[in-house]
């Protein structure tokens, strides 16, 4: 690849603050508001103009149970709307998971009001470009925007951005999986008449069924994976938050790197084309699909996961599920024994950096369920806490007391099962 010489430059400093979010995901949202409530000056970054990442973006808007800390708060919110329910006559697919709904657009109105409510200062339509590090700590972060290229400092960093692009720009260790998970385009029916469709097909899990036949006798064109067992494409459930409202699966194409724009872009098509032919079939070939429509697809085509940040301890999915750790951070789920260790947040040779989120540092190979909903909300719960716990104590996260984290944790409303 041919190189160019950039000159070198005086970056203006846009903003200096206590904690700086990078990232306006579920789990950024929770960082943020919760070291604001805790008394730290926050500022959060954002390249798009609304929050919630994967679950308004992707349409990721069926989760497991919202049960426990920042997201049982979420959950709550959401009701008062009429905006988060159990999802009825679920496939068979991940059934043991008892998912809910969410409606997206209440879910960003909702982000948006908690930020403001505790004072969190927000730059959306603002994309980083570099971290800035000095004598082996983070200083802060280079973003550009239509102001142009300005540094923003700041005491301590939390990498929500999901693909661990600040611990990547500072050097700090990453980890990507050996194979690339597929990538899946969501999108919303609405007009759908559900219990035509039961009726015809017997259980939502079947449409896979129904489409394979389609395919072999020609009648579909449709290239994308389908997974048989359970997945895409399918639906996870009907009358998500409204009636006659499905939330669709369109299939999964493999082998997209989520860090190379070219492969995204070609995805965003390749799954574009497929959600539009998926469902004119589902209306001319489905009953009950006849007078639907799609209400909308999501933003960005879903991939499941990049780089991952490395602390000093890198756990599966399972050893999350069988172990109590001595320094437990987060517990996503009430009910379920899943916790993970603060040493998972933190990630190794670059201080004052914590990280939230789907790139916090797991096992790349055994990552699994970690990506869900609830533990983006907790492990941001966590960050969040340990970021104000760091700046009152004085001391670097990584050297933060865990009993301390702990306490501050259970009494902000999340149980470790300790």
């Amino acid at each position: 690849m041919r190189t160019i010489h950039e000159a070198p430059r005086e970056t203006a400093v846009l903003a200096e603050t206590d904690v700086l979010v990078c990232g306006g995901g579920v789990a950024g949202v929770s960082a943020a508001y919760c070291a604001a409530r805790r008394g730290a000056r926050v500022l959060l970054l954002e390249r798009y103009a609304f929050l919630g990442g994967l679950v308004t973006q992707s349409l990721v808007i069926t989760t497991p149970p919202l049960d426990n800390g920042i997201g049982l708060e979420v959950a709550e919110r959401l009701c008062r709307s009429d905006a988060y329910s159990l999802v009825r006559n679920q496939s068979t697919d991940y059934q043991e998971l008892s998912f809910h709904a969410m409606e997206p657009e209440v879910l960003k109105y909702e982000l948006g009001r908690m930020l403001l409510e505790q004072g969190v200062e927000c730059l959306l339509h603002t994309v980083i470009v570099d971290s800035i590090v000095e004598d082996g700590a983070i200083k802060g972060v280079i973003v550009e925007s239509k102001a142009g290229r300005h540094a923003i400092l700041a005491k301590v960093v939390v990498d929500a951005t999901g693909d661990a692009d600040v611990c990547a720009r500072a050097g700090a260790p990453c980890a990507v999986p050996s194979k690339l998970p597929p990538a899946t385009l969501m999108f919303n029916m609405i007009g759908v008449d559900t219990t035509r469709v039961l009726a015809e097909i017997g259980n939502w899990s079947k449409l896979r069924d129904v489409v394979q036949r389609a395919r072999k006798q020609d009648d579909l064109e449709f290239d994308l994976e389908m997974t048989m067992d359970r997945g895409a494409p399918g639906v996870f459930g009907q009358d998500l938050v409204h009636e006659g409202e499905v939330n669709v699966w369109s299939g999964n194409l493999q082998g997209v790197d989520g860090l190379d724009p070219a492969a995204h872009s070609r995805a965003e098509f390749t799954c574009r084309e497929h959600v539009m032919r998926l469902s004119r079939f589902l209306v001319e070939h489905v009953p009950g699909f006849e007078q639907s429509r799609v209400e909308y697809t999501a933003t960005l085509t879903g991939v499941r996961g990049t780089r991952l940040a490395q602390g000093d301890i890198a756990p599966s999915m399972k050893d999350m599920l069988d172990n109590v750790y001595p320094d437990t951070a987060s517990k996503p789920y009430m009910h379920t024994p899943l916790r993970v260790p603060y040493r998972s947040l933190v990630p190794r040779g670059v201080e004052n950096l914590l990280v939230a989120g789907r790139c916090l540092s797991a096992d790349p190979e055994g990552v699994g369920m970690l990506r869900l909903i609830p533990p983006c909300f907790a492990t941001g719960h966590s960050a969040g806490v340990a970021a104000a716990l760091s700046l009152s104590s004085e001391r670097s996260p990584r050297a933060l007391d865990i009993n301390a984290l702990q306490r501050a944790m259970i009494a902000d409303g999340m149980d470790l099962g300790l």
